[in-house]
């Protein structure tokens, strides 16, 4: 069970929140903080991706709330999978 809990675990999608693009993080054998750090990064270049086509004053608004909430969005999907995962 726990093996399988491992292999669900490790890949989390990271959901734009502003713009229909999705990224998978592979996370498989981190610790906590290095996932955090590495959704972090795939959310921001996804999120510099998404509003590339924006005003400069559009991105340094925009960019810091893309970040937060696709990270956010991202770790919460991960609990949830490891909650669901945990009942089995």
């Amino acid at each position: 069970m726990l093996r399988s809990l491992a292999i669900a675990a490790a890949l989390v999608a990271v959901a734009l929140p502003a713009a229909a693009a999705s990224v998978t993080v592979n996370i498989s054998g981190m610790d906590a903080t290095a996932a955090h750090a590495k959704i972090e990064r795939a959310a921001e270049e996804a999120c510099r991706v998404a509003y590339s086509d924006e005003s400069p004053v559009t991105q340094y608004y925009e960019h810091g709330a893309c970040v937060t909430d696709a990270v956010a969005a991202a770790e919460a999907k991960l609990t949830e999978s490891n909650r669901s995962l945990a009942k089995l």
